[in-house]
């Protein structure tokens, strides 16, 4: 049942409206979110039946990312669906929603449970509550909660819904129709037999009553429709006599408000259309119409000065939309060739007029149109008194047999302000004359290139804003020269476009343009881009400049690139960028986004000593996405911190689990990129993780990519240093994969270096020795190295010998989800490090293993000793003189033995911090070893021994 809390909640929320008479919406919005938190729910709809029809609407929602829903309508068939709906609920309330019955994402989604309220046999609306998780099994318990509420609410809809029901039936006459303008969620919704006369689904929907009068009222009548609309949002109710497109089709529109908000704002007017009884004829041809201009809105902006349907074969027009000074001579003639004359003659300016006629006319645009090209021109027109430019284009609609154009659409967009037409600085043509002249050029073997200069703001912080006009001039001019027939645009800073209608041998120009910059008298060498489209499709200019651009960026990508030519796969990748960012919020809530992990293990003990964690992306449309296709994509739009925000939760919270359960833990890296510190404190996530979990700082290690070190040095120097000193280990990832990775070991303060797999894929022996060299010069400076990539034994050998600390890579266990991880640990029979071990093996990691004189580690643990590691001197003394070197590691352990004896003597003088020197005699040899004591804990210490032969001085 209700709990204390949703009781005083519902107690509070009814007196406020028992005492104002009604409730404002963020109250209702705000007891929902309530009853949505206190009830572990992800969202709660309130939807009416809109008026009379069987056509739900979206009253309220809680708050979420579902709230968009109350922007959309919630339309269900008006006879099948809605009946059987109506039926299942009479018979059980409230009702758990099978696939069956539900329709959408949202109030009527498959598991949802929805309590119904009939009255009259009237369906007059739901109440709709979504669990989070959609398997969820909705108990009585639950059942009964959520109708409370539902009977609560309730109460404020019903009494709306009946009132409107009264005043719809008194205002109706025979042959009315109805629709319902929702000002507020801009949402305009049609009854069943309204959509019939206009041809339309069931699922057609406007946003305002401008929108309604623009579709449906002819054109010269719709700014008095608006009027009356408006009259009747402040009044209450208005009259008007209106035409649909073409004068046979007359009705009479009556608006009134049918609820208004708190603030008297009008929430629902309600249109009642009458004598609409058009003849099958008109209406086939309405039909026709709507469906051209429907799709031509769907692709072209709504902001067109005039609009008109063009029937192709009749030579008819139909004006949708014009300039009220154009309506009076333009409603004179529908034969559309007569129109454009006479338009032409009346409004268009005597410099155009020949232009005008010669190009609008149906023979010129039909045969426009089989070319697969739209007729397009711009002219001088007089709108309302005023000289304006206009840019007119023809757009083909429906087609016949033979892919015969039969409707076209005619648009006119007001360029006035846009009419220079070159770029003032370069004289080459600016991004709206450039895309014009293209298109009229267009051809089907075309090319389009867009050029881009590298780090161009960089060469004007470097040299000024006039050095960087003056390159931009003379590569302006160098495009002249290369492209004598092409059409030249520059749209902003260092972007060229070009339109090559008769490309040719289009790398030799690219190749003669990066020569002939050279030669040029530049302040620095400069390095241009080019992004190359190919012609294979008809599509519009604008579209081809956006694949030219998509394959520029692309080049970007690679140093040594200086072209590249678009492919389908690139627009598909872009798509899928996007996708990354919009479903990117999505994928945290949902646990899309999963953390594996990866082991680290100890080379000198084979001990599993921590684990990397990884992000994975399992999206249940697209399936494993790679970290390389989301990881650099956000980081270069500084959304990572959102990513690495959730690694911490997560990591943080399995390791709290894992405490609690008894089970083991080893300490985990987070990897934070340079977008983490720009757009979040990741110390301050970090410690309140921490906190919240109860986890000492030693169980997580915090590792930065080399990358991230290029920009902001000091302030990263400053977020290192409090992360060291807060008791984190810093660790630098991808060492060596830049060109800077010694400065960073100079001005940086790690604790660990990772050496880039990029070592191991290449692993010659010029590898070798750069990670020999790498791992003693960290030791040098007491830092401690990880080697990643690591896939074969000869790898892991060769890393051991030289002294590299731990390894990580394939060759243990790729990446895992943490059940698979330790089960995975647990089935290999790896031993995990113990804390005190850890501390101690980090201080053996810091001797230098790969020196020219013998070495060898001996862990010692008071009774016997092991062997560990001897390096590359010591075993080719070992291979020399095995008798000698046999005794030292068998009799060392034998204390009967004086030699055993000795040697433990040896040891307990090391471990008080003396270095100890012994010769050992066998067999006419002499060796004289040095035994000291590199680390020390409770269960033991490492010992260190050098040898020599010292048989020569005897």
């Amino acid at each position: 049942m209700v709990n204390l809390k949703l009781q005083n909640a519902v107690e509070d929320f009814q007196r406020s409206y028992l005492r104002n008479g009604e409730i404002a919406d963020q109250q209702v919005v705000a007891l929902l979110d309530l009853f949505k938190e206190e009830l572990d729910l992800a969202m709660i709809y309130v939807c009416e039946n809109a008026a009379e029809g069987k056509q739900f609407l979206y009253q309220y929602c809680s708050s979420g990312d579902k709230q968009i829903a109350m922007h959309r309508g919630l339309l269900i068939d008006e006879n099948d669906e809605f009946d059987r709906l109506k039926e299942v609920v009479n018979k059980e309330n409230p009702l758990v929603l099978t696939n069956e019955l539900a329709i959408g994402d949202f109030a009527l989604k498959s598991g949802n449970l929805v309590y119904a309220f009939i009255s009259v046999g009237l369906l007059q609306g739901i109440v709709s509550f979504e669990a989070k998780e959609k398997s969820h099994a909705w108990s009585q318990e639950e059942k009964e909660s959520q109708a409370v509420l539902a009977r609560i609410l309730w109460p404020l809809i019903c009494s709306d819904q009946v009132k409107a029901q009264s005043r719809i039936l008194n205002a109706k006459v025979k042959g009315s129709s109805l629709a319902w303008i929702y000002p507020k969620v801009k949402t305009v919704i049609f009854s069943k037999n309204l959509r019939d006369y206009f041809g339309l689904n069931k699922y057609y929907q406007l946003k305002s009553a401008a929108d309604f009068c623009q579709n449906f009222i002819a054109y010269y009548e719709q700014e008095k429709v608006l009027l009356a609309y408006r009259e009747a949002v402040e009044k209450g109710t208005a009259w008007v006599a209106c035409h649909a497109f073409q004068d046979p089709d007359k009705f009479e529109v009556s608006f009134f408000v049918n609820r208004r908000g708190v603030k008297g704002e009008a929430e629902q007017v309600v249109a009642i259309l009458e004598n609409v009884q058009p003849s099958s004829t008109e209406q086939q041809e309405r039909t026709l119409r709507l469906e051209a201009y429907r799709e031509f809105q769907g692709v072209f902006s709504r902001d067109n000065l005039f609009e008109l349907f063009i029937d192709l074969e009749k030579k008819q027009a139909t004006i949708f939309k014009a300039p009220l000074a154009w309506q009076k001579g333009l409603n004179q003639e529908v034969d559309f060739d007569q129109l454009m004359r006479l338009f032409a003659i009346d409004q268009v300016l005597p410099g155009s007029q020949q232009q005008f006629v010669n190009s609008i006319n149906v023979d010129h645009i039909k045969q426009t149109l089989q070319k697969k090209r739209n007729t397009f021109l711009t002219a001088h027109v007089n709108v309302d008194g005023k000289n304006r430019l206009l840019e007119f284009e023809v757009i083909q609609g429906q087609a016949g047999n033979y892919d015969e154009p039969q409707t076209a659409i005619m648009v006119a967009k007001d360029v006035t302000d846009k009419v220079s037409r070159y770029d003032s600085l370069t004289g080459l043509l600016n991004m709206h004359h450039f895309l014009l002249e293209s298109r009229q050029r267009q051809e089907p073997q075309g090319q389009l290139l867009v050029m881009n200069i590298d780090n161009f703001k960089l060469y004007n912080m470097q040299h000024g804003l006039e050095q960087g006009d003056q390159c931009l001039v003379k590569i302006a001019d160098l495009l002249k020269g290369l492209y004598p027939n092409a059409t030249l645009g520059r749209f902003s800073s260092d972007n060229f476009y070009v339109y090559d209608p008769e490309p040719g041998d289009w790398k030799l120009k690219l190749i003669k343009l990066q020569e002939r910059l050279k030669k040029e008298a530049l302040t620095s060498p400069i390095w241009i881009r080019a992004g190359i489209y190919n012609y294979d499709e008809p599509i519009s200019v604008a579209l081809a400049c956006d694949r030219a651009k998509i394959a520029c960026d692309r080049a970007k990508e690679f140093a040594e690139q200086a072209w590249c030519l678009y492919a389908p796969k690139m627009q598909e990748q872009e798509e899928l960028k996007q996708y990354l960012i919009n479903h990117l919020d999505e994928a945290i809530e949902r646990h899309y986004l999963q953390v594996y992990y990866q082991p680290v293990i100890r080379t000198l003990t084979g001990r599993l000593c921590s684990a990397e964690a990884l992000i994975r992306w399992i999206d249940p449309d697209k399936g494993m996405l790679s970290p390389g296709d989301f990881i650099p994509l956000f980081e270069e739009k500084n959304l990572s911190y959102k990513v690495d925000r959730y690694v911490i939760q997560e990591v943080t919270k399995l390791l709290r689990d894992r405490i609690e359960n008894g089970q083991t833990v080893v300490p985990v890296s987070i990897n934070f990129s340079r977008a983490d510190f720009q757009m979040m404190n990741p110390l301050e996530e970090l410690n309140q993780a921490i906190l919240k979990n109860h986890l000492r700082r030693s169980l997580i290690h915090v590792e930065i990519t080399e990358s991230a070190l290029a920009k902001d040095v000091e302030g990263l120097k400053n977020s290192i240093h409090d992360f060291r000193q807060a008791g984190y280990q810093v660790w630098m990832d991808d060492f060596g994969s830049g060109y800077s990775s010694l400065n960073y070991l100079k001005n940086f303060e790690f604790d660990e270096i990772k050496l880039d797999m990029i070592f191991m894929r290449n692993f010659d022996e010029a590898s070798k020795t750069i990670l020999k060299a790498c791992v003693r010069m960290a030791k040098a400076l007491g830092i401690h190295t990880l080697a990643e990539g690591v896939e074969n034994k000869e790898q892991l050998d060769f890393l051991r010998e030289i002294g590299c600390e731990r390894i990580q890579g394939f060759y243990y266990s790729r990446p895992l989800p943490s059940n698979d991880f330790f089960k995975m640990v647990a089935e290999k029979s790896i031993e995990a490090e113990e804390w005190e071990q850890s501390k101690f093996y980090q201080e053996v990691g810091l001797v230098d293993l790969a020196g020219d004189q013998p070495l060898g580690l001996l862990f010692d643990d008071g009774q016997k000793f092991k062997r560990i590691f001897v390096n590359a001197e010591f075993q080719k003394e070992i291979d020399r003189s095995p008798e000698i070197y046999e005794r030292l590691f068998q009799e060392g352990n034998d204390l009967k033995s004086s030699f055993g004896q000795k040697f433990r003597e040896l040891a307990e003088r090391a471990r008080q911090g003396e270095s100890s020197l012994a010769d050992i005699q066998q067999k006419g040899q002499f060796l004289r070893l040095q035994v000291d004591s590199i680390a020390k804990g409770d269960f033991g210490q490492m010992l260190q021994i050098n040898a020599w032969d010292i048989t020569a001085q005897f």
